[in-house]
């Protein structure tokens, strides 16, 4: 008899453990004296779901149409294939959730909703803020400059310390914006991810996250950054491996996240830059709107540092803002405010497929900082893209980038764009080596517009077009002069669907002109199938 109320006791205990629970949060009808876990019955507070253990599959649903003000630490951890989930219930608009710059106990800086070596997280259907009004901005000194930062905030922060490897965070539909952060660091803004690790470096445990997926959010008017993630395991240098001792005195410790994907997102009016993702490995973003970013302060709208093999496809990169002394937050003009950027320490980065235009400052980066002892950037490859009236210049590399492949773009720049440099290789503590560029179309109408190789060192160009007014163009024993014959060559300020004005015609001296290039892609700018010998450009015709 002993055993078996011994049994029906484990048994019932094994159920409790193992149900999933939804509790409910509703600002106007709650009561934090409620069970919590219907409708009928729902918790009005942040504070009182903060106080519960959350188990494998637990959702914790928020009132449509509610506005919460406070820090969202939500506890407990999921396991694969049960997700602990924070979302919606009802009808109306997502609910609000602001920390208002309030700091939670014993945090740094403001978090709306914040997550802490945990795992197996949902997040989605929130509209997520930050904004302290009335905030005194801190006065500092910057290289003789005085100017005032607000404290540092993001809408939501993710940290993972000596952890080891942290699974499957997604963050879907989300609308994250008004975080007047500070400008003075890239690290807040909209969704900040970090690695962090013990102040003893003897007692830190190599730590990644494995699963960061962005989907369907709507991120704007944040400061600085809209999403960007960062490691303390980054230490690297072009061929090290783990343990290697580095030429700047650093251990080689390169731990990197893997399957971050960010896809179908949208960015906004941004601080600076919208998108950094680093330390990584493989990272795909893909089908994202990047618009009007980097009003305030210098930077490209996107880019990955420190990563090996990132993926950048379908994206739009527009109307990045160029900010002069007088508009920068800082008092300096911008160095930066282009659509793309293969930034520091990465390998065999690919941008392809996507259309950069209209910004404040260069179409695509490729750049690394020569003046330091560890510092590279090689094989980057940027194929199939279109670039559009971007202004200063189009492509750039800076610094002692390496053997980048540059093949099958269009670049365009109208008439009213004077003084353009179409390519502009510059110096940064070094100038770049072995660039090839193949089956590229350049089509120029303004005045001035030109090609600045610099000092750069074997240059490769074969099978490129370069037709109208283009200053120092690059020997090419393939070169064609010839109009490429784009279905329309006017200038366009429309965002949709514009790179369709760059089709060939049927009779265009494009068609079937450019040469096999190792490793290319099978299918062209909008997936039509490279059948024999690839065109010149983005584009392929089906016949």
């Amino acid at each position: 008899m002993r055993k078996l109320i011994f049994f029906i006791v484990l048994s019932l205990f094994l159920l409790e453990g193992n149900s999933q629970t939804t509790f409910y949060i509703d600002d106007l009808a709650g009561n934090d004296n409620n069970p919590g876990t219907t409708v009928s019955s729902p918790w009005k507070s942040i504070e009182r779901i903060n106080k519960v253990l959350l188990k494998p599959g637990d959702s914790v649903l928020f009132r449509r149409g509610g506005h919460w003000i406070g820090n969202f630490s939500p506890k407990g951890k999921g396991v694969k294939g049960k997700r602990i989930v924070i979302g919606a219930y009802g009808k109306g608009p997502n609910p609000v959730l602001d920390a208002m710059g309030i700091i939670s106990y014993g945090e740094k800086a403001s978090c709306t909703v914040r997550l802490y070596n945990q795992e197996y997280f949902e997040i989605r259907d929130l509209k997520i803020k930050n904004f302290q009004p009335f905030e005194k901005p801190l006065k500092i000194e910057n290289n003789g400059n005085t100017i005032y930062v607000n404290s540092i905030k993001n809408g939501i922060y993710i940290e993972g310390k000596d952890c080891g490897t942290l699974h499957e965070i997604f963050l879907i539909n989300l609308e994250i914006c008004d975080v007047n952060g500070d400008m003075s660091t890239k690290d807040n803004g909209g969704i900040f991810v970090e690695i962090t690790g013990n102040v003893d470096e003897s007692k830190r445990i190599p730590s990644n996250f494995d699963g960061l997926y962005t989907y369907g959010c709507y991120i704007h008017h944040v400061d600085r950054t809209g999403w960007s993630n960062t490691s303390i395991w980054w230490n690297r240098s072009l061929n090290s491996t783990w343990g290697d001792t580095l030429a700047n005195g650093k251990v080689h410790n390169w731990f990197p996240s893997k399957n971050v994907v960010l896809r179908n997102n949208k960015f906004e009016y941004t601080g600076a830059n919208a998108l950094i993702v680093r330390v990584a490995e493989s990272p795909l973003v893909e089908f994202c709107l990047f618009s009007h970013n980097g009003w305030k302060g210098s930077g490209n709208a996107c880019f990955p540092f420190n990563c090996d093999n990132a993926l950048f496809q379908y994206n739009e990169a527009c109307y990045t803002i160029y900010n002069s002394e007088a508009d920068s937050w800082d008092g300096k003009k911008d160095a930066d405010a282009g659509g793309f950027d293969s930034d520091w320490n990465c390998k065999n980065s690919v941008f392809q497929y996507n259309y950069s235009h209209h910004n404040g400052f260069g179409g695509i980066l490729i750049c690394c900082n020569g003046g330091t002892k560890t510092s590279f950037n090689d094989r980057t490859i940027i194929r199939y893209n279109i670039f559009e009236d971007n202004l200063n210049h189009v492509i750039r590399t800076s610094g002692n980038v390496t053997n980048s492949k540059i093949y099958n773009n269009v670049i365009f720049s109208g008439e009213e764009l004077d003084s353009v440099m179409l390519i502009y290789h510059k110096s940064w503590g070094g100038y770049s080596d072995s660039t090839a560029y193949a089956n590229n179309i350049f089509y120029s109408e303004g005045a001035g517009n030109s090609i600045n190789l610099g000092k750069s060192t074997r240059n490769i160009f074969i099978a490129n077009t370069f037709y109208g007014k283009i200053e120092n163009e690059p020997e090419d024993p393939l070169k064609s002069k010839l109009n490429p014959l784009f279905i329309s060559a006017i200038n366009s300020e429309s965002n949709l669907k514009g790179f369709l004005r760059f089709l060939l015609q049927p009779q265009s001296p494009e068609i079937d002109n450019g040469i096999i290039i190792e490793s290319y892609p099978q299918k062209d700018f909008i997936g039509n199938p490279i059948l024999n010998k690839p065109y010149r450009g983005a584009f392929e015709i089906i016949k």
